[in-house]
């Protein structure tokens, strides 16, 4: 699939491709597996890309054989790039390691001849020790491994000679486009973040926590909200998307709430959020939770943010990305990997993140200092028979800020800073009711002993 895949890419930047089958498949089958993919292009079959069965030729006259023709097709057809697909056939029908060395030296000298890139596709395992992956300029390996109860595949380039690459493993999907790559954030970010200045502010929607704030969040800082269920860390991200505008938007990058439902919550605490989607303000992506890759929702940000021009991304419900991940303790290097590549976006960024402690929080969970700049606590303290919420800053990177906790409400208007008015028709807390102790109608009062 990814040889064919990349056959259609080259023709459509103008090359020629010739694959080269030593399989006894057809190549009607082969291309009956292509038909479906977007990249399949029938106009170009069979001027630009042209298949060959090799597989007579090297049975009947051995691999030298096999070299000749590779020369001639090439410069008959004026190949670019060239696909060997099956190159496990001369090692296990000729059974010698040094024949099958002696094709592999030999096919790179045609590369260089011919000015042609040359791929050849095995399903062997080769120790990396093995002599013919010295001779070749580039190394690559498709993985398709078993991870608890999940099936991932992940591509690793061992050697790249004379151009940079990314090491380690980056995993991808097969979908209707091909092979889609996601390469490992961590990988990928910039060697020399970008760096933010603390004096410039990006408000956060509401006036007395931007004071808590000294002015707003730190501009192109990345910010935690953690709390429990219910506290108001959803809340807290729509208000910071009422700062967007058309001309510097906001994305809403959620999963456990699709975009009506989002929009009548945020309806019910006076953001008119389907307002700032209207305008072009506000880009709502809703990822369920299902089989994700952490890798996957981060470029899916990442792609978004360079599309859009987002200045303001709210990523709601960062605990997602520890049921994607496959090695969980990456979380603190891939949030950290993910902020250094939007920073210099010019992006801010919020993110929820759900805790189980209600009322007191001991200690920072899953190094939370390292994924952010910024941490905000939402908690609940109980006074006599009420819950109330309270938001208590815990860091603002290179920055001073209001130390002290304080009780906040959610109302129609949105978030309101204070003690929490007695709905009407409700008696104060610790108030005790007259009536509900005074005996039935008819009733004989108790008698004094």
């Amino acid at each position: 699939m990814g040889a064919g895949q990349l056959c259609f890419s080259n023709a459509a930047h103008g090359g020629n491709a010739l694959y080269v089958s030593l399989l006894a498949e057809s190549h009607d089958r082969l291309l009956s597996y292509m038909r479906p993919m977007r990249f399949y292009d029938a106009e170009v079959l069979p001027d630009r890309i042209s298949y060959l069965s090799a597989f007579p030729i090297l049975m009947k006259e051995g691999p030298a054989a096999l070299q000749r023709l590779l020369v001639e097709e090439i410069r008959r057809r004026n190949a670019t790039l060239v696909i060997v697909d099956g190159l496990f056939v001369i090692h296990d029908v000729f059974g010698s390691e040094a024949e099958f060395r002696r094709f592999v030296h030999e096919v790179q000298g045609v590369a260089s001849l011919m000015q042609s890139a040359i791929l050849m596709l095995t399903n062997q395992s080769r120790e990396r020790s093995s002599p013919e992956f010295t001779m070749v300029d580039g190394w690559m390996e498709l993985i398709d491994e078993i991870r608890e109860a999940r099936s991932v595949r992940a591509l690793v380039v061992h050697k790249q000679r004379g151009s940079a690459y990314l090491r380690g493993r980056h995993v991808f999907r097969i979908t209707d486009d091909g092979i889609v790559v996601f390469p490992r954030l961590e990988a990928a970010q910039p060697r020399q973040p970008a760096l933010s200045s603390p004096m410039a502010r990006v408000s956060s929607g509401i006036a007395q926590f931007d004071t808590m704030l000294q002015g707003g969040y730190p501009s192109t800082s990345s910010t935690i909200i953690i709390g429990p269920s219910g506290s108001g860390k959803t809340t807290l991200g729509l208000h910071f998307l009422t700062g967007s505008t058309p001309e510097s938007p906001g994305l809403m990058f959620g999963f456990y709430e699709p975009p009506t439902h989002l929009m009548a919550k945020a309806r019910a605490v006076g953001v008119d959020l389907e307002g700032l989607v209207a305008r072009g303000a506000v880009e709502i992506l809703w990822q369920p939770v299902a089989d994700n890759l952490a890798d996957e929702l981060g470029w899916r940000i990442i792609d978004t943010v360079r599309r859009t021009g987002a200045k303001r991304v709210v990523v709601d419900g960062m605990e997602a990305f520890d049921r994607a991940l496959l090695f969980p303790r990456r979380l603190p290097t891939l949030i950290n990997a993910l902020n250094n590549i939007l920073k210099p976006l010019g992006t801010t960024v919020l993110y929820t993140r759900e805790i189980d402690e209600l009322h007191e929080l001991r200690s920072l969970p899953d190094d939370l200092s390292a994924k952010s700049e910024n941490l905000v606590l939402l908690h609940y303290e109980r006074h006599e028979r009420l819950l109330r919420r309270m938001l208590s800053i815990l860091k603002v990177r290179d920055s001073d800020f209001d130390p002290f906790s304080e009780e906040f409400y959610v109302t129609d208007q949105g978030i309101r800073f204070g003690q929490q008015p007695t709905p009407k028709g409700r008696r104060p807390a610790g108030a005790a009711d007259i009536s509900s102790m005074a005996p039935p109608s008819g009733a004989a009062l108790p008698s004094r002993a």
